[in-house]
């Protein structure tokens, strides 16, 4: 080889940039649509069910011996009642679960604004909870004023702090690339099976991250940042972390946070997903928890904006894994929105409904849609 073509070589090689790990394609990443019935069999390791309670959040992890619950969602319209919706999705559950005796092992309640707490009076009269998990903020940074959904979360607090039953996550807690465990965040231990739950961010107490105050008052950005691992392929749950609590967290954790699945952080916000997450996670799937574009009425994804075709791009970018082609709608603002066509496993609530994903025994996910 001549000197030149040496150069030539080593300048091809340089301008290449390396191989990103991507998850191999498989049918079990693939969508089928048809939600598993009352006859369905009990998870060998872990299904998620991200529950179409419309523009909020609340999602429940079924295991072969328990359930947990993140979040209770969600909206209420004229034309939605996100409470009556997840009323009858635990009732068919349980119903389903009768071994599980109406218990949920633990609630998590990552920040308590009213889409992710609405439904949190509910579970608590209607269920067993085990144990409740919050960042303990309910009156925000001040301790003075009621976030938006403060009151259901304060008031469960009380209740569970009698019982004993309480754990309050603070940011000081949670060690930098280990995260927080002990039994009542991780209260789920199958014959078999461990899933281990950790919890990645909590609320800060202190302005300790120098951001400017309107950054720290936002209750968003103390949302508790939960991992849900059976054998090695984690779900990442962010709550509605912003983009500099977002940046904090890479600071604080990097590769740790490493996921096969991605709960899209704030209902796909402009300001809730970043490439450098992404890059971080490399995740094979994702779905967005939000309501449907087509209710037009005030506390809906249509009058905010969700999900925000730059973070429906940045998500789909940074997948491993594909999906059927399907056609969906995104905002390029408030209350406008167009067409985009998903290739990647995104999934989506508004779009498709209630979306379940399923991991095997040999760790493929498999994903179905209610429509």
């Amino acid at each position: 080889m001549t000197f030149r073509l040496w150069l030539v070589v080593v300048f091809l090689l340089s301008a290449c940039p390396a191989p990103r790990r991507v998850r191999p394609e498989s049918r079990a990443t693939r969508a089928q649509i048809g939600l598993p019935g009352p006859d369905a069999k009990t998870p060998t390791r872990l299904r998620m069910h991200v529950i179409d309670i419309g523009q909020g959040a609340a999602t429940l992890f079924e295991f072969p011996c328990a359930a947990v619950l993140i979040d209770t969602g969600g909206e209420s319209t004229s034309h939605f009642d996100s409470i009556q919706v997840l009323k009858d999705y635990l009732e068919a559950f349980f119903a389903r679960r009768t071994d599980l005796n109406r218990t949920l092992a633990a609630v998590f309640i990552t920040h308590p604004h009213i889409d992710h707490t609405r439904g949190l009076p509910l579970v608590m009269k209607d269920f067993n909870v085990g144990q409740l998990i919050t960042n303990g903020q309910p009156r925000g940074v001040d301790g003075l004023v009621l976030e938006s959904g403060g009151e259901a979360q304060e008031l469960a607090e009380q209740a569970m702090k009698k019982r004993g039953a309480l754990r309050t996550v603070a940011r000081t807690e949670v060690e930098n690339g280990k995260g927080l465990t002990d039994a009542q965040i991780d209260p789920v231990q199958c014959e078999g099976i461990d899933p281990q739950l950790t919890v990645f961010w909590g609320g800060l107490k202190q302005n300790t991250e120098g951001w400017e105050q309107k950054t720290f008052a936002n209750a968003n950005n103390h949302s508790l940042v939960v991992r849900v691992d059976v054998g090695g392929h984690p779900v990442l749950v962010t709550g509605d972390l912003e983009t500099e609590a977002i940046h904090a967290l890479l600071a604080a954790h990097g590769s740790t946070l490493n996921s096969d699945v991605f709960l899209v952080g704030h209902h796909g916000s402009h300001n809730g997903t970043t490439m450098g997450l992404m890059k971080t996670l490399t995740p094979c799937m994702a779905v967005i928890s939000m309501g449907a574009a087509s209710r037009e009425e005030d506390w809906t994804a249509w009058v905010y904006g969700h999900p925000r075709k730059a973070a429906v791009q940045t998500v789909a970018a940074g997948l491993g894994c594909s999906r059927p082609r399907r056609d969906v709608q995104v905002a390029t603002g408030q209350r406008r929105f167009e067409g985009f066509s998903l290739t990647t496993a995104l999934y989506g609530t508004g779009w498709e409904g209630t979306v379940v994903l399923e991991e095997n025994e040999f760790g493929s996910w498999r994903a179905f849609t209610e429509r």
